[in-house]
């Protein structure tokens, strides 16, 4: 499921939560199973003919037993790539 940011800098950020396919079989309903994703791509508000194509990050090495949870950690983790672009660095895919 994609949980949208509309802007944020500038940036659409929308952050998938989604079950891990390497996490073990869980035996318990509240195992370590859902992993983040971001997708950052231009506000549409912004000039269309920016050479900034969207980019998709994954929250790696944290797993996450509750959704929400992994719901803000992926907002958090995509504001600070948005910060990381504006300031400049290189943000690897």
């Amino acid at each position: 499921m994609a949980y949208v940011t509309p802007s944020y800098r500038g940036y659409r950020l929308e952050t998938f939560v989604f079950r891990d396919q390497d996490a073990a079989p869980a035996e318990h309903k509240h195992d370590r199973t859902l992993a983040v994703s971001v997708r950052i791509s231009q506000s549409a508000a912004d000039d269309p003919a920016s050479p900034f194509e969207p980019k998709l990050f994954r929250l790696e090495s944290v797993l996450f037993d509750a959704i929400g949870d992994a719901r803000r950690a992926g907002d958090e983790f995509g504001r600070s790539l948005v910060d990381d672009i504006i300031h400049g660095n290189q943000t690897e895919v």
